[in-house]
């Protein structure tokens, strides 16, 4: 019972993570209210397991301090709010994602690279039902899972905006990847299964910053696992995601889901066949020849079928050619930050009070659609002013250099795989708002916890309970 009491507070946060990123991302506002509430009940339970038995190493994370001074900053603003309804509800939830990072980081102190593993394994299956979830609702062109924008069918998935998938599938993949390479045999063919659904997610999002963090994000997985020989199994993996993206495009809008359904199970049964056999020695020395001719000629089939097809034709067009044209998208965010500067500059010093932004901006923006300023320090300024946001990005900036560091040294691989999600999660957000679906920003918080001092096996003490969690 000790050693249960001990844990809890981890397994309430995992099972909020999990009910928040498949009840629509805990978005609107009957579910950010519980799935705040569900982040401070693992925050008061871990609260009080502390108390009761110790390990406060939290008190040495200047990651937690930064994040509770700004915390502090944001809700006071409740005072001179504009909007003190919105202000209320956005302050629990900042204090959730405290709670959120409070848990991870001493549940951390407390069970080492035990919680570290069971916290990637929660993400790594999570995101991989959302991914399967993603592709099965786009192939039946079910809403509001999956909906036209843009003039292009996407996929959404349970956070019901693409944008959303993209960056959480994103976050997910290089921590999917660190796992397949710690993984025992029998579980690293699922993985590279997941890793192959993942990208294959981002790919039918649509989401055009997504596409090209994708690629670049490839390219380092691919080049990361060239000392532990991972190298041609990450490539084939990811490049297997192509070919299920433009299937699953193409019997979408033919209104053949099974055809795509049946395509994709096959290529992930390829990739299940060949993650399985890699290490047999006589394969191994056959797919070193064939796997670069293999990935090649999935590319290859992927655009033949693409260019076939005259409405694949026009999706690509639409986010690759025009979607692309700085002259058709840079305006529009331009003109969206001028108005969140118009708007900033009504309380710039303290700023209109936190979660405000839509009702101040409805007198700046260009576009009655926009709600955010898909930037996430510009809309903080309008909310905080230049106090909050100069706390804000003192965190951000201590989370950046710690992801930095993590990728450069020889870090735990999960640790630099949690550094490349919270990276991808800070960047994405200069451009858009996925800070404001909750369920996306409670895991970067989770992420950006494991960055920190991961105690040595020695450091942590035995329970008389139990032998601690069992590493995924």
């Amino acid at each position: 019972m000790q050693e249960l009491f001990k844990k809890a507070s981890l397994y309430i946060l995992l099972g909020t993570l999990l009910m928040g990123t498949l009840w629509r991302g805990g978005y609107f506002p009957e579910q950010k209210w519980p799935f705040a509430l569900a982040l401070l009940t693992a925050g008061a339970v871990e609260i009080a397991a502390t108390v009761a038995y110790g390990r406060a190493s939290i008190l040495r994370s200047i990651g937690f301090w930064l994040l509770t001074v700004f915390c502090l900053f944001a809700i006071t603003s409740r005072v001179w709010s504009v909007a003190p309804g919105a202000t209320d509800r956005e302050s629990m939830l900042l204090i959730g994602y405290l709670s959120a990072f409070f848990v991870v980081r001493t549940q951390i102190s407390r069970y080492g690279q035990q919680a570290l593993a069971l916290i990637a394994s929660w993400l790594v299956y999570t995101a991989t039902f959302v991914a399967v979830w993603g592709l099965v609702t786009f192939l039946w062109r079910w809403g509001p899972y999956a909906a036209m924008l843009d003039n292009v069918f996407r996929a959404g998935s349970s956070f019901e905006y693409s944008n959303a998938l993209s960056c959480f599938s994103l976050m997910a993949l290089p921590v999917t990847v660190a796992m397949q390479r710690r993984a025992k045999r029998e579980d690293r063919s699922l993985l590279a299964v997941a890793v192959s659904l993942q990208a294959a997610a981002v790919l039918i999002s649509y989401a055009r910053f997504g596409m090209l963090a994708l690629a670049v994000l490839s390219l380092y997985l691919v080049l990361s696992g060239w000392r532990g020989g991972f190298m041609l199994s990450t490539l084939f993996s990811l490049a297997a995601s192509l070919p299920i993206a433009v299937a699953a495009t193409m019997t979408s809008e033919s209104k053949n889901p099974f055809v795509g359904l049946a395509v994709a199970l096959g290529i992930m049964g390829i990739v299940w066949l060949v993650e399985h056999y890699i290490d047999e020695p006589r394969f191994r020395r056959i797919f070193q020849v064939v796997a670069l001719a293999a990935a090649a000629a999935g590319f290859v089939a992927a655009a033949a079928l693409a260019t076939r097809n005259e409405r694949m034709r026009v999706i690509l067009s639409t986010r690759f050619s025009d979607g692309f044209n700085l002259s058709r998208l840079l305006p529009h965010r331009l003109d969206t930050w001028q108005g969140a500067m118009d708007a900033f500059r009504v309380q710039p010093v303290k700023g209109s009070g936190l979660g405000s932004f839509s009702q101040v901006f409805t007198q700046y923006t260009i576009a009655v659609y926009t709600k955010y300023a898909h930037n996430l320090f510009l809309q903080m300024a309008v909310d905080t002013g230049i106090i909050g946001v100069s706390l804000l990005g003192l965190f951000i900036g201590y989370i950046l250099v710690m992801s930095a560091w993590r990728i450069i040294a020889r870090s735990h691989p999960l640790v630099r795989g949690f550094a490349v999600a919270s990276i991808i999660f800070v960047v994405y957000n200069m451009f858009d708002w996925e800070w404001y679906v909750p369920a996306l920003t409670a895991w970067f918080m989770v992420g950006a916890a494991c960055l920190e001092k991961l105690p040595a096996d020695d450091e942590i003490k035995p329970h008389s309970g139990g032998n601690g969690m069992r590493e995924s």
